[in-house]
């Protein structure tokens, strides 16, 4: 059985998707971390320590918080560059039992199921992981429940977590 379906790109749905899976990116550990790291260094500053400890804390804090904002930026730009790539911001989502295939102006692939590690359902779209920072953005008001429903079914089949 194959599905297809003409996805529409525009700029808010993209804004939508990155700001999705930036935000789970860095949630949970990182984010855990990142508030003992502040914690730490204001409860040493508060208390008139000004040694190297204080000192590591400071730059391990603005370090950390430059890969937040680097991360959602480098993203961004990769997104508006394979937006404008496209051309005509549509796509030809196909899902058979073993792959999908993707063509666009930008080109065409093939991918197995198998290459999902996760789904990521937002509003208006779904990220489908091949790793942490690689995903493809699928438009879901282009998408019939029928085909949805199919792709959740052959990413799980194939192994991949599929959230929500």
């Amino acid at each position: 059985m194959e599905h297809q379906a003409k996805l529409q790109y525009d700029a808010s749905l993209l804004r939508e998707a990155l700001f999705g899976f930036w935000w789970r990116a860095i949630t949970g550990r990182l984010l855990l971390a990142l508030v003992v790291c502040i914690a730490s260094f204001a409860y040493f500053w508060a208390n008139g320590d000004r040694s190297w400890i204080v000192g590591a804390f400071g730059a391990l804090l603005l370090f950390s918080v430059g890969m937040i904002v680097a991360v959602y930026f480098v993203h961004s730009a990769n997104m508006n560059r394979k937006l404008k790539d496209m051309g005509t911001p549509e796509a030809i989502f196909t899902a058979s039992e073993t792959s999908f295939s993707v063509v666009s102006g930008a080109g065409s692939s093939t991918i197995p199921w198998s290459s999902i590690t996760d789904v990521w359902k937002l509003e208006r779209c779904w990220l489908l992981l091949f790793s942490k920072a690689q995903f493809i953005t699928v438009p879901l008001a282009d998408v019939p429940e029928e085909m949805r429903a199919f792709i959740l079914q052959r990413i799980s089949a194939a192994g991949g977590k599929v959230d929500g």
